[in-house]
């Protein structure tokens, strides 16, 4: 598989990591406000409420859990085997591949109709889109970092300022920065959607793909000036 570890990989810079922090802001966002009240980036949710249906006997509720959980699991294998196929084929492509494939995932959601059964398949959709961009941008600047979720960026944060303060590093300091611009662009993307959300309603997912189109663009042009 691709090493995720190279700091100096263009899909690994920071302006990266912002441009895709605000896309999960977005997302979440979205899938919030036009989908029915749901969080789809991420599955923890879906695990609770999946046993506690269980516990409570009702069994047909649990499909709607099931089923974001394995679109979900889906996205991770998908994107693992494009990163080996892809690899194996020496192809310096993997993440753009990734992003072109959430851009057409995210555009048939943003046909989808609203409702009740429509929102499940929708938000299973961007489900599939969150592990995939999950799985495959997991190391910027040789930072650990995730653009789907905020709450391990958060412990990161701290953490670094902590050192940064208490310890008197500066190098830590300045990790604490690019953790907290992560954690605001993460909120900018959760504030705009709201906003577009109101007026555009299923379409307002159209957005979040001109984004990763240009986070594609970038790392192009950076592929490009190596």
């Amino acid at each position: 598989m691709q090493p995720k570890q190279d700091p100096l990989a263009p899909s690994q810079r920071m302006r990266i990591a912002y441009l895709l922090a605000f896309v999960g802001g977005y997302l979440d966002a979205y899938t919030y406000r036009v989908r029915g009240g749901v969080f789809a980036n991420t599955q923890t949710g879906n695990v609770v409420k999946l046993g506690i249906a269980l516990a409570d006997g009702r069994a047909e509720a649990c499909l709607t859990y099931l089923l974001p959980i394995g679109v979900f699991v889906a996205g991770l294998f998908v994107t693992l085997h494009i990163e080996e196929l892809l690899t194996l084929r020496k192809l310096r492509l993997v993440r753009r591949v990734v992003l072109t494939l959430e851009m057409c995932v995210l555009a048939i959601v943003g046909l989808i109709p609203l409702g009740q059964e429509w929102d499940l398949l929708a938000n299973s959709l961007v489900s599939f889109v969150a592990a995939m961009q999950y799985e495959s941008f997991t190391m910027f600047h040789g930072n650990a970092i995730a653009t789907t979720m905020t709450t391990g960026n958060l412990r990161k944060f701290v953490d670094c300022l902590f050192r940064g303060t208490i310890h008197q590093e500066p190098k830590e300091l300045a990790r604490a920065g690019k953790f907290l611009i992560v954690i605001v662009a993460f909120f900018a993307g959760a504030l705009v959607s709201s906003r577009v959300s109101n007026s555009m309603k299923a379409e307002a997912v159209m957005p979040a793909i001109a984004v990763l189109g240009l986070t594609i663009v970038i790392i192009t042009v950076l592929h490009h000036l190596r």
